[in-house]
């Protein structure tokens, strides 16, 4: 689908139908944008994803009987 879309006075576009979303967006040589959708992601929660002994290490602490969790109620 070919949408035509106009740049406030400060350069900003509005994609209708996605609100508060996060996006990449690459300027192409041709002048041309690619735009794709993006999860922002903590680098300490990146590290946790792409490395797979950190989640062992974690998964084994987080079983053990000494690591727990307070509870609250509201």
């Amino acid at each position: 689908m070919t949408r035509h879309l106009t740049t406030d006075a400060r350069s900003r576009l509005v994609l209708a139908g996605h609100p508060n979303e996060d996006w990449l967006v690459e300027e192409l040589p041709d002048g041309s944008f690619r735009v794709e959708p993006a999860k922002v992601v903590s680098a300490a929660q990146h590290e946790y994803n792409t490395t797979p002994e950190l989640q062992e290490l974690l998964s084994r602490a987080a079983a053990s009987g000494s690591v727990g969790r307070r509870r609250t109620r509201v």
